[in-house]
């Protein structure tokens, strides 16, 4: 039978995490003028978000968005997978 991935792991250097979480933290939605980090961490909200709960949510299949699960794993800064 043919072979398929159903989840991967993502490495991401803390540091990009953040930086990458903390753009979008800002940016509210027009139609509602909420936080559109709200929509995107899942039950924590805008107020308990963090990167890597953030992430989590993304690579979530669960959420209807992700198309298989990602698992996104958070490296120290200046360090190498494995």
């Amino acid at each position: 039978g043919a072979l398929s991935v159903l989840e991967y792991q993502l490495f991401y250097r803390h540091r990009y995490a953040q930086a990458a979480f903390a753009s979008c933290q800002g940016v509210r939605l027009p139609a509602t003028g909420g936080y559109a980090i709200a929509t995107m961490c899942g039950r924590y909200g805008a107020q308990l978000c963090t990167a890597q709960r953030w992430l989590d949510f993304q690579g979530d299949k669960s959420n209807g968005l992700a198309p298989l699960q990602i698992r996104f794993l958070l490296l120290p800064d200046g360090s190498e997978p494995g």
